[in-house]
């Protein structure tokens, strides 16, 4: 395992860049794979390095278990489309974790700490919805940057493919945007004790107390406001 690592580091920055244009190698597959595996709470696995390269695949392929259970991984690529399998040595204790029909937030305190995870492989860009997670229970190789709540997902799209019963974490979705550039908004503006309500629409996009640009369709001007909620910003005096 310990040339696996070294070989992984080596690798890095193609993987870091996404970049699978000439091909999947054998020591990225092996990567992705060791990285779903964490992801999983599967330890002590030590993946395949395949001998030939994969095709290209304009994404990072999606990991999920094989039949059921982790001691056969499958890596698959949605354009262009194509599969392959890679033996991870895996235990039976070590497969995939139970999986717990919990789909709100109501879970028995016997199964500890929960976590959100996906209900089914998704691909880049496809927005989250209800159905799509469920609620597994965290291991001790579960990464810190997780969601507990279904609702802290949902409306949210993919920045990867992901694959089934993998745990969501923060860098897998696109920011929590409160507004969208060139979406219309509610532009408040305070003047003296009235508080009025004008068409704008965003220049920018924006969570909740960002400051951004926006043009007030009243008046054709550019102007900068807070965002205060979902397509909503204040604009303040004290902003030029």
């Amino acid at each position: 395992m310990r040339w696996l690592c070294a070989l992984a580091v080596i690798a890095s920055p193609a993987f870091a860049e996404g970049e699978y244009a000439d091909g999947v190698s054998g020591i990225e597959a092996a990567e992705l794979v060791t990285l779903a595996l964490t992801e999983a709470g599967v330890s002590g696995a030590e993946p395949t390095v395949p001998v030939r390269p994969f095709p290209a695949c304009d994404h990072a392929p999606t990991v999920s278990p094989k039949f059921d259970g982790w001691e056969t991984a499958e890596l698959r690529c949605d354009s262009p489309s194509w599969s392959r399998n890679i033996r991870t040595r895996a235990s039976v204790s070590q497969m995939t974790p139970l999986r717990l029909e919990i789909t709100n937030n109501d879970v028995p305190d016997d199964l500890g700490p929960m976590v959100v995870a996906l209900a089914r492989t998704m691909g880049r860009g496809e927005m989250v919805t209800a159905g799509d997670v469920r609620l597994l229970p965290r291991t001790a190789q579960t990464p810190r940057d997780t969601f507990s709540e279904i609702e802290q997902v949902v409306g949210r799209r993919l920045r990867s493919s992901i694959g089934e019963d993998q745990f969501l974490l923060t860098r897998h979705l696109d920011p929590d945007w409160a507004v969208r550039v060139g979406t219309p908004i509610a532009l408040q503006i305070q003047v003296g004790p009235i508080n009025v309500i004008a068409p704008g629409e965003a220049l920018q996009d924006g969570r909740i107390g960002d400051v951004i640009e926006l043009r007030n369709m009243s008046s054709g001007k550019i102007v900068r406001g807070v965002v205060t909620g979902d397509n909503i910003v204040a604009l303040r005096p004290n902003i030029i």
